[in-house]
């Protein structure tokens, strides 16, 4: 232990750019991301909190079977930025089939400073749960 030690002090050029560097990518990383709920969670967020959500699935897929409080606008950005902004005061959900494309979508969200949920697994997720969906 006392060699490490030593190290750092000798070192102390190396080691605070390491220990800064490290803290700016943890930083931007954790604002990069959306936060991520599992069905459960969805569920509460949509009963207890007024939640949003917004479904970005295709129309072949969405007319597959939705949840009943979801608003489809599609895989466009742009639309989806505009049913946020009807109701910025609450939580937002984005879902998709499988969670990828809306985590994808909540990280372009984020960069515009917009703070959305994504559910784990999407409407995939949904379905292994046996949550009821509506046609």
């Amino acid at each position: 232990m006392p060699y490490f030690v030593q190290f750092l002090i000798d070192n102390w050029f190396i080691v605070i750019p390491l220990i800064v560097s490290i803290s700016v990518f943890l930083r931007v990383e954790n604002t990069r991301k959306a936060s991520i709920l599992d069905a459960q969670q969805v569920i509460f967020y949509l009963n207890r909190k007024d939640a949003v959500l917004i479904d970005i699935r295709n129309s072949k897929e969405f007319s597959e079977g939705k949840i009943s409080q979801a608003n489809h606008v599609g895989p466009d950005i742009d639309l989806c930025k505009k049913e946020i902004s009807k109701s910025l005061e609450k939580p937002i959900i984005i879902i998709c089939q499988n969670g990828n494309y809306s985590l994808r979508m909540a990280a372009d969200l984020k960069k515009e400073n917009i703070n959305v949920f994504t559910m784990k697994g999407g409407i995939n997720s949904w379905k292994s749960e046996n949550l009821p969906l509506i046609s």
